[in-house]
């Protein structure tokens, strides 16, 4: 049996290795925002009891976010934040639908846009299940390195040995084709 869950940490993890092999980022995308609506859908069944762990984690209810999208609320001025959620979703519905636009075209979205969608997506997985894949910490140490300034590591963090090592082995360009890939052979030894 393949559980909910199961699905969406399969559609990410294969999302972020087409992330790295620097190949079809169109499927990449269309497999991070499944995955992260799969996990969107059962934090919102599960809301209650979630919703008292990270009380208890965090300590503040105005800081308790169970979804991307109260996050963005937060980020987002609220006269923007419907045309934002238009925007958020364009790529997902042009890519899901064709029966009112079937000869269609989109402009294609960059490499920093897919890194984003499949940040939400791993921290929805996370927050729902506690845990991470090597896949999800890979990326979440290349996304360190690649945006220091959208990633608040505190001192002590598990996380800081894993993105100085990668600091160490990114020499130019986070996004380029050369850096990506050799985080992708990494990732598979």
């Amino acid at each position: 049996m393949i559980t909910k869950i199961d699905a969406a940490e399969r559609q990410l993890n294969t999302a972020i290795r087409l992330f790295f092999e620097n190949r079809d980022h169109l499927s990449s995308y269309a497999l991070a925002v499944a995955s992260r609506e799969v996990t969107d859908d059962v934090i919102q069944s599960r809301y209650s009891e979630l919703y008292q762990r990270e009380l208890a984690r965090v300590s503040d209810p105005l800081k308790v976010r169970l979804s991307y999208r109260e996050e963005l609320k937060v980020l987002i001025k609220p006269e923007f934040y419907k045309d934002f959620l238009r925007l958020d979703r364009k790529w997902q519905n042009f890519l899901k639908h064709a029966d009112r636009d079937p000869d269609a075209e989109i402009e294609a979205f960059t490499t920093k846009q897919l890194a984003l969608v499949i940040i939400m997506a791993i921290w929805h997985y996370t927050l729902l299940t506690q845990r991470w894949t090597a896949e999800m910490a890979a990326f979440l140490g290349w996304f360190a390195v690649a945006e220091p300034r959208l990633v608040n590591l505190a001192p002590g963090d598990v996380m800081n040995e894993a993105v100085d090592k990668m600091r160490s082995g990114i020499a130019g360009d986070p996004y380029g084709r050369d850096t990506l890939q050799n985080v992708y052979t990494a990732m598979r030894l």
